[in-house]
């Protein structure tokens, strides 16, 4: 009887251990990343912008940014 339990006990522990490899081996790994926005700042105001758009003057302060 106390061998029947050792071995249920040990078909369940294997079972687990099946179920916990394959979470591990098919969990998406995340790598980290920059956010890739290059922005100027106003230099009256210090407001950003982003670095690729034709602005002459800032939204915030009216102030020509060339």
């Amino acid at each position: 009887m106390e061998d029947n339990n050792h071995q249920k006990k040990k078909k369940e522990k294997n079972i687990l251990d099946d179920i916990l490899a394959n979470a591990v081996s098919s969990t998406k790994k995340h790598e980290e990343t920059s956010a890739g926005l290059e922005t100027k700042k106003c230099k009256s105001c210090g407001a950003a912008r982003p670095d690729d758009t034709d602005l002459r003057y800032c939204d915030f302060c009216g102030d020509q940014f060339y």
